[in-house]
């Protein structure tokens, strides 16, 4: 394709687009594009690198094809394209069912899109990448592409098949290949390109002058909840609040929303239309704040935030300036805040280990395969590895050859090819240290009494920083928040939320939870196979349950092992309907298995309901909860009874279970 004139992307800027100029750096992109050239852009948060690839999409015809992980991200980007700029696009990922990512491949089948958002777990199917495969791209976007490198603080195995698709496309047409990411230092970039090449590198300044940045110390979570209160009384913008995890997420928002603030909790545990909804009203103004795991709040495209807390450390300085940028991206002041816990190291270590695999994991794996292939979901099952070691380890052994992919029908399968070799382990050995070191240097950033804004450009690699003049270190004063409230008091009484499950389950509550080992929690769990709960449980249940729903019918759970079964039900004084029974019972006990996968398998399709189903909503009884695994499938008998109303959980307790060994956290 000859080149574009300059003169040619200002009118599609301005008559597509409604802007009458170009920021720095997005010109000399597109026209790098435009003239054959493929690239890795590094530009801060807020600088406009989607620009970069919709303008170019609109001048070399086809498709461009954006892979990003962020499905909040995905689900703006179409709103805008869409609404405002007449471009058709679609997207195929796991948050939509399958009829609507059958409808997207229809239309792009058909010439009908102009972009297609793509997450990068799609490019892990061998039938998505055959199809993908026959289209007219003509722009290939990686976003996020700090994921690519085993250097990046980010790496994704799902990223790893990005630079085989690129080069399969290369070889049989004239296709541009745009890599986009605010964080990637010199080693990184390094890595990126050498997967990716030939590409060239454009880096912008790191400096966001709109953005001051605020450190605050804190000794327990209570104290984060009170400093979060107040700093919403003194911040009269929009703000988003990350948090480590889905359960500190849904703390967050229920305080403060008790607290007479519009705060909502958001997080992937979520059913995918109530996902959209809340990201719909949080953009359009309908809430003050939103409380978000790291995941999908980086998704979440809202150009005038004022502020970005984090409640939690992040996982590291890269992670923290990508995160801390979505502030301000309207160019006007905002405001980063960080609530430093130093006990909050502990989740983000587990993180760590979590994706970390070793020489048995691989072993595992290959073995579980000797007999016959089987999927990704039945290898969890039968290794009972952590599910995020399977995910890293197939896609490490694809790479190795040690397996190959095969489509048996409309199922992947993973099939030995008979390599007989050692498993090469430097890459995740590397992935660690930089984790690791990540982990460290974010610790460095919270204890330190440097620049904070020059302490993030600099571990960023870039040689341009100084000192801002603008955060707590500089200006040698701290934000005045007061940390008053009944927090403490509130954490401790709080019923525990129980998750539900798209249109089967919903959600429910449960009185305690493992991860506080509160004293009436140990109690109840070691007397639960001997004894009635005592008095105190059972009439804080029953308060409870008559404030999930007064008129429910209670449906309790089969139990061979809850001598309290009965002593329950009947202090709920509640009309009951007790059908519900196993049709075999479950093979071992929940807590003995090593997985999720292997508990819902434990589970699946065994319970049905003995006679016609209740009329109304009901109250799913049970002593505890792990997995959700043996609601939900009681919940699939009643729907399966013909049940019509909600299916709402209630249970004594809810514990975490390990993932890729027994027994709870």
């Amino acid at each position: 394709m000859p080149d574009t004139p300059d003169l040619d992307i200002d009118l599609i800027l301005r008559e597509r687009f409604g802007f009458d100029r170009f920021r720095p750096g997005q010109r000399e992109a597109i026209t790098a594009l435009l003239s054959g050239q493929d690239l890795l852009c590094i530009q801060p948060t807020g600088h406009g690198k989607s620009l970069i690839y919709q303008v170019a999409a609109v001048a070399l015809g086809g498709l461009t094809v954006v892979v990003s992980p962020l499905l909040a991200l995905m689900r703006d980007q179409l709103d805008h394209l869409s609404a405002r700029f007449r471009i058709a696009a679609g997207t195929i990922n796991s948050d939509q069912e399958d009829d609507e990512n059958e409808q997207t491949i229809a239309r792009a089948s058909r010439g009908e899109l102009r972009i297609l958002f793509l997450a990068p777990e799609q490019l892990d199917r061998v039938d998505r990448l055959r199809w993908l495969s026959g289209l007219d791209i003509r722009l290939l976007v990686i976003d996020e592409a700090h994921c690519v490198s085993t250097w990046g603080h980010d790496f994704r195995p799902a990223y790893r098949e990005i630079g085989r698709f690129a080069r399969t496309l290369r070889e049989r047409a004239e296709v541009r290949v745009l890599a986009l990411t605010a964080t990637a230092d010199e080693r990184t970039a390094e890595d990126i390109c050498r997967q990716l090449q030939p590409i060239q590198i454009h880096r912008r300044s790191m400096d966001r002058p709109n953005l001051s940045l605020h450190l605050r110390r804190v000794g327990s979570f209570a104290e984060k909840l009170q400093l979060l209160d107040a700093f919403l009384h003194q911040e009269p913008g929009c703000c988003l609040l990350y948090c480590a995890t889905r359960e500190n997420t849904d703390i967050v928002a229920e305080y403060l929303a008790r607290r007479g603030h519009g705060v909502v909790g958001y997080h992937a545990g979520l059913a995918p239309e109530r996902k959209k909804q809340l990201q719909t009203d949080f953009v359009a103004g309908r809430y003050r704040a939103i409380a978000a795991t790291n995941a999908l709040g980086m998704g979440i495209d809202k150009a005038d935030l004022r502020a970005v807390v984090h409640v939690d450390i992040p996982g590291s300085i890269t992670a923290y300036y990508q995160e801390v940028g979505r502030a301000g991206r309207d160019g006007e002041p905002a405001r980063g805040l960080l609530l430093y816990d130093p006990e909050d190291k502990k989740i983000q270590e587990y993180f760590i280990h979590s994706a970390q695999p070793d020489v048995s994991d691989f072993v595992t794996v290959l073995d579980a395969l000797r007999e016959r292939p089987l999927s990704q979901t039945e290898l969890k099952r039968a290794t009972g590895l952590h599910p995020t070691r399977v995910t890293v380890v197939l896609a490490e052994l694809v790479e190795q050859t040690f397996l190959e992919k095969q489509l048996e029908g409309r199922r992947q399968v993973y099939v030995p090819t008979g390599h007989d070799a050692a498993p090469e382990l430097s890459r995740y050995r590397n992935q660690h240290a930089v984790r690791t070191r990540g982990l460290a240097a974010m610790m460095d950033y919270a204890r330190g009494d440097e620049c904070l804004m020059h302490t993030l450009r600099r571990h960023l690699g870039d040689r341009e920083s100084a000192p801002c003049g603008r955060c707590d270190r500089c200006r040698g004063e701290s934000l005045e928040l007061r940390a008053d409230g009944d927090a403490a008091d509130w954490l401790g009484a709080r019923p525990v939320i129980v998750r539900g499950y798209r249109s089967v389950l919903a959600e429910g509550r449960a009185l305690y939870d493992s991860g506080r080992r509160s004293n009436a929690f140990r109690r109840f769990m070691q007397g639960r196979t001997s004894g009635a709960p005592s008095e105190q449980t059972l009439a804080a249940l029953a308060k409870l349950a008559r404030s999930l729903g007064p008129d429910c019918t209670l449906v309790p759970l089969p139990s061979s092992s809850w001598a309290g079964r009965d002593r329950a039900i009947a202090a709920l004084d509640m009309p009951v309907w007790d059908g519900l029974s196993w049709t075999e019972p479950p093979e071992a006990r929940q807590g003995t298995l090593l997985n999720n996968d292997q508990r819902k398998a434990n589970v699946d399709k065994r319970m049905i309901a003995r006679r016609p189903a209740p009329a109304g909503d009901v109250l799913l009884l049970d002593d505890y909860t792990g997995s959700g695994a043996t609601l939900r499938e009681a919940a699939r008998a009643l729907k399966k009874a013909g049940h019509k109303g909600a299916r709402t959980p209630l249970t004594i307790a809810q514990v975490r279970w390990r993932l890729g060994r027994p027994g709870i956290v």
